[in-house]
């Protein structure tokens, strides 16, 4: 044991001895290798840029491989290297000042040489790494640990060295290169490492580029499609952004440039696996390409619909972009706003409100085919024309309007019957049958798969009014009809059954019949009186809408004319007794003066005007209004300007009226004539708003009598108990009752207060 001591002794004494030597030669290799290696030294300006670090210092590396100090070594080139970049910090400053004092051309050469000189940066200081650091290393993992940790201080240091002014300086230069075909075009030969550089940086800078082509995205949506509708835009963007394949060697479009930019750094390989790396970008820009067309698109909407059907391409780009990002809620609102302050105006005529509203159905329809956009923006269109007094005559007038829209939804073959505005019962056991769609409104299923006509229908409460309203447009039309043509009515009353009932529309029906027996009456009263000047239509009274009382006597030969054919007529139908309405029809004259003829068309009680003044040149309007029995001023007027502007009588003062035998005389007066306005007048067919309020009129005492008894009443109070004490109430509608009230209160009976309640006037 002695033995074994006293041995271990000795070697320890002689490793000692040798210890010195080893620390002189470790000393004199770390000497060398730091002064080689230091980053603020050039060593290829030293040993030559062919030169290899790890021959040079291949004697001083074994040694400190020994002695294990290379993992030493390097963390003392890093640190060395992060106070180095002082250095850097220099350069890039002074290259900013010339980039910021540079002209708009001279910016883009500027910029490439800060990114080239940083890029002599990294390859001067990365080639210690990759001919020392990783020869060194005995495993390939240990040297890749060390390029990357390399990289990692060498990009903390680089950007912590650049300074704010870098990144407005940085946009502007990827602003200049995103007007190049690609981004190589760029790059000068004389900076061959920009490109390396760009891709380096970019790997913490790459949102400005992205934001840059977000900008670049919605400039170009702005550019191309802004107030343009008649053309699909949203393929040739997705396009513009994709490319179409490879021109001239290089792939086209913002993908084919954003690739082709990775693709040409070192660390991405070729363009297929940049564009796999970028794919999520790619993506984005996608999305971002339909976000921004869907709101342009929604923006325009209200200019689509007016535009419309030339707007079609572009609501089925909407229709698209819709489905990708999920705007509807904002489509609604702005939508609902536009028709707000552009359409529900007082100053708005209303068939162009019910114009736009089908242009509503049409664009959302094919926007949304299932209906629940037109269901969340409809609602304002439709209370509104509610309030509207001349709405469903608007209405029927369109439906037998050729080349109106709704003429041409009347007419189509598919149409089919209107019914009332009530929910259906849904039908669970359908096969076919569908949940609604989780943002679908209450109101949803009445709107679901209706037509234009039965949406237009379904604003009121019951088809009823609009059948009313029909008859007394045919009313109209058919009492301005001469010589009884009656083919155009009866086809378009043919029309009309198929989509609102026979049964509605037989009072229509007997209407028409009236006519076609009136032809063959007056022809059989012409056979006997072949001179009498005129021709009746003779209607049923019980199924024609209530004519205006007018009374009015007819005076000569219009008199005459007028007894001469009632009495044919009691010789051929001797059981009927014929009623006049003489307020009603058309004369054609021809007015004989001195000096002129004058013929025109005239209502019967123009004519009967201009005959009195057959019998004497002047007449007052009382006096004349006393002749002819009639009791409306107004109307009597209007008649006396219809003469005075045919020049055929002049007015004088106190209420008189001469006839204007010769028109010289008053063509040398020292004034002109005044042209008179005629005053509107009331509708000789009694309209179907003011046959309800006359229906509705026997409810009045009721209505009085709560109002004197219980106080200021709302509506709905006063609609309640009367669907509940007054006999006959039953069916009516609040509309109904309101247009009562209306009346009696401009009659000065009744007051609405503050509160929207109703009380007696006293």
């Amino acid at each position: 044991m002695e033995a074994d001591i006293l041995q271990a002794w000795q070697s320890a004494t002689f490793e000692v001895s040798r210890l010195p030597a080893q620390l002189v030669d470790i000393a004199e290799a770390w000497s060398t290798a730091t002064e080689a290696l230091d980053p603020k030294q050039d060593w290829m300006a030293r040993y030559g840029p062919a030169a290899s670090l790890k021959l040079v210092l291949r004697r001083e590396l074994d040694v400190l491989k020994a002695a294990g100090l290379v993992d030493d070594l390097f963390a003392w080139y890093l640190e060395e290297m992060q106070a180095a970049f002082a250095l850097v910090a220099v350069e890039v400053e002074s290259h900013l000042d010339r980039f910021e004092a540079a002209s708009q051309p001279e910016k883009l050469p500027c910029m490439l040489n800060l990114l080239n000189d940083v890029g002599v940066w990294i390859t001067r200081w990365q080639a210690p790494v990759t001919n020392v650091f990783e020869h060194v290393a005995s495993q390939s993992a240990t040297s890749s640990a060390k390029t990357s940790t390399f990289r990692k201080a060498f990009l903390a240091g680089l950007y912590a060295v650049f300074p704010p002014r870098f990144v407005p300086a940085f946009r502007a230069f990827l602003r200049i290169l995103l007007t190049y075909d690609s981004p190589s075009q760029a790059f000068l030969a004389s900076y061959p490492r920009v490109m390396a550089t760009l891709i380096t940086i970019l790997d913490r800078y790459d949102p400005i580029l992205f934001a840059l082509i977000y900008e670049e995205i919605e400039g170009k949506v702005a550019r191309e499609c802004q107030a343009q509708f008649a053309e699909k835009k949203l393929d040739a963007l997705v396009r513009w952004l994709n490319g179409t394949g490879e021109e001239g060697g290089m792939a086209t479009g913002v993908m084919g440039w954003v690739s082709g930019l990775y693709a040409g750094g070192e660390r991405r390989g070729g363009g297929d696996e940049a564009k796999k790396f970028l794919k999520p970008t790619f993506s984005r820009f996608e999305y971002h390409i339909h976000k921004i067309l869907c709101a342009l698109r929604t923006t325009d909407l209200f200019d689509m619909i007016v535009a419309y059907p030339a707007s079609l391409p572009a609501l089925e780009d909407l229709k698209v972009c819709l489905q990708k990002t999920d705007q509807r809620s904002a489509l609604v609102a702005r939508l609902r706003t536009d028709i707000a302050v552009r359409l529900l105006q007082p100053g708005v005529d209303t068939r162009d409100i019910i114009t736009t509203y089908i242009s509503t159905i049409r664009c959302l329809r094919v926007v949304d085919p299932a209906g629940v956009l037109l269901s969340r923006v409809a609602d304002p269109i439709r209370h509104y024309l509610r309030s509207r007094t001349d709405t469903i005559r608007c209405i029927v007038a369109s439906l037998i309007e050729e080349g109106n829209p709704l003429f041409v939804e009347l007419s189509s073959s598919d149409a089919r019957l209107v019914s009332d505005s009530r929910d259906e019962a849904e039908n669970y056991t359908d096969p076919k049958w569908t949940p609604d769609p989780i943002d679908a409104p209450t109101n949803y299923r009445k709107s679901k798969g209706a037509d234009v006509i039965q949406l237009l229908v379904s604003i009121y409460d019951t088809k009823d009014v609009f059948v009313k309203e029909l008859q007394v447009l045919l009313a109209q039309r058919l009492l301005a009809i001469r010589d009884y043509a009656l083919e155009k009515e009866t086809q378009n009353l043919q029309t009309l059954k198929t989509r609102f009932g026979e049964q509605a529309l037989q009072g229509c029906e007997v209407m028409l019949k009236d006519l076609q027996d009136s032809k063959q009456l007056d022809v059989e009263v012409h056979a006997r009186l072949p001179t009498v000047p005129l021709h009746a239509t003779i209607v049923s009274r019980l199924f024609w809408p209530s004519f205006q009382p007018t009374p009015l006597r007819l005076p000569g030969q219009l008199g005459r004319a007028q007894a001469a054919y009632e009495r044919a007529f009691s010789a051929s139908k001797s059981y009927k007794r014929l009623r006049w309405m003489p307020q009603l029809g058309n004369v054609n004259m021809t007015i004989e003066l001195r000096d002129r003829t004058v013929t025109t068309d005239a209502t019967p009680l123009q004519a009967a005007i201009i005959e009195l003044f057959d019998k004497q040149d002047t007449w007052t309007s009382e006096n004349l209004t006393q002749e002819l029995k009639v009791t409306d001023a107004g109307t009597m007027r209007n008649a006396l300007y219809f003469w005075s502007n045919l020049g055929v009588l002049a007015s004088m003062p106190d209420d008189l009226w001469r006839l204007q035998e010769e028109q010289h005389a008053q063509a040398g007066s020292a004034e002109a004539a005044p042209v008179h306005v005629m005053e509107d007048e009331q509708a000789a067919v009694q309209s179907v708003a003011d046959k309800q309020v006359e229906e509705m009129r026997v409810f009045w005492q009721y209505i009085q009598g709560m109002l004197t008894n219980l106080g200021a009443l709302p509506l709905t109070r006063i609609h309640s108990t009367l669907n509940m004490l007054a006999p006959g109430y039953k069916g009516k509608t609040v509309d109904e009752l309101t247009a009562l009230l209306d009346k009696v209160a401009a009659e000065g009976l009744v007051t609405k207060t503050a509160s929207g309640s109703w009380k007696i006037v006293k």
